[in-house]
């Protein structure tokens, strides 16, 4: 008798899970102070409502050479950083490594006094979410997280969440765990921590960690070459993420001035490269002030798919995008903090839709929500 043929039961596929990518800036870190209450830590370059920017900090630390390039609208400190380097006086040379070592001192003196060190509770609660097993096999796949700051919380954060760092590369370290399979936390500007070697040495950032003519860091300049090792394969993995696994890239607290060509540069290539390739252009959300992310839209229309606040759909955020026309919201407003407004918003709306499963939601992102004390 002729053998029965087996018949193959058909499968439904699983829906594809979004594949989202960060990018995060010196405004997240300003977030994570304001969440905290301690809004009166300015960790931005420039003068604001929080007092005095890291700009006019850096200059005062130098005294009379300092304050004569202070002026009432304040300085651009990469800029100047990057004059004095460019004149090849070695007057100047000096006074742009005073500079540096003065933002070195500014930047850990601040988040100190901020206490935002050991708790990045927005970074912490953003990465969790993230990791709940039914979010991201259905909803949303963390490729992974690229950042221009030097402050390493983001690190804190991965170890909080994970156990463990990824950083892209090897590295040695008394503080981290590294581990591969957790998403890439990639610094491309490197850190305030990081030591030169191979592998990498890093630590977390404390009290008391102090200048090294050995660290491994891009200080703050306008051309932010990345052609030494690590930078340069931070960028080629960061450029990788983008172009082969990312169908939204979310970026927080950086409004992509001039300032950052070279990140203009990443997304704007990786975006063609995938429609060179036949896929679509990344989407790219602006979780930033209203006025903010209008003015990129239009500064930046040579990037695809832009979308500000008041445009996301995941969450109520029609409140952003009723503010007149380049106003931003009183400062007490929860609007103020579009980092935390946003990640409140989202994690109640993934909640409301279940997209959690069945099992505890960690405290800290019930925090977050709103949710929990």
């Amino acid at each position: 008798m002729p053998k029965k043929r087996k018949t193959r039961t058909k499968t439904r596929a699983r829906p594809h899970a979004t594949q989202v990518v960060y990018l995060i800036g010196a405004g997240a870190t300003q977030a994570e102070i304001n969440y905290l209450g301690a809004a009166t830590v300015n960790l931005l370059m420039q003068d604001n409502i929080w007092g005095e920017g890291v700009s006019t900090g850096v200059l005062n630390r130098l005294g009379a050479a300092g304050k004569r390039f202070l002026t009432d609208k304040g300085v651009d400190i990469e800029k100047l950083i990057s004059l004095l380097t460019g004149s090849g006086i070695h007057s100047h040379l000096d006074l742009a490594e005073k500079l540096r070592k003065s933002y070195f001192a500014e930047i850990c003196e601040r988040l100190e006094s901020a206490h935002v060190i050991d708790n990045p509770e927005l970074a912490t609660a953003l990465l969790l979410m993230h990791k709940n097993s039914d979010f991201r096999q259905n909803v949303e796949s963390l490729t992974g997280v690229i950042t221009t700051n030097h402050d390493g919380l983001l690190q804190r954060a991965a170890q909080s969440a994970y156990g463990a760092l990824n950083i892209g590369f090897k590295f040695k370290s008394g503080d981290f765990r590294a581990r591969n399979r957790v998403p890439n936390i990639l610094q491309i500007h490197g850190s305030l921590t990081w030591i030169f070697g191979t592998p990498l040495r890093i630590a977390a950032l404390r009290k008391g960690s102090t200048y090294s003519t050995d660290t491994s860091w891009i200080p703050p300049t306008v051309t932010k070459e990345a052609k030494s090792y690590p930078f340069n394969k931070l960028m080629g993995l960061a450029y990788e993420m983008l172009s082969k696994k990312c169908d939204v890239l979310r970026i927080i607290g950086s409004s992509l001035t001039q300032n950052d060509w070279n990140i203009l540069g990443l997304i704007f290539n990786a975006q063609r490269h995938r429609e060179y390739l036949g896929h679509s252009a990344f989407r790219i959300e602006l979780i930033m002030p209203q006025r903010i992310g209008k003015n990129v839209e239009k500064d930046c229309s040579f990037l695809r798919n832009l979308f500000s606040i008041g445009s996301l759909t995941d969450g109520d955020f029609a409140d952003y995008k009723n503010l007149p026309e380049q106003e931003d919201p009183a400062p007490d407003s929860p609007l103020s903090n579009p980092f935390s407004y946003w990640l409140k918003e989202k994690i109640n709306y993934h909640i409301r839709s279940a997209d959690f499963g069945t099992g505890n939601i960690p405290e800290i992102l019930l925090r977050v929500s709103g949710g929990a004390p």
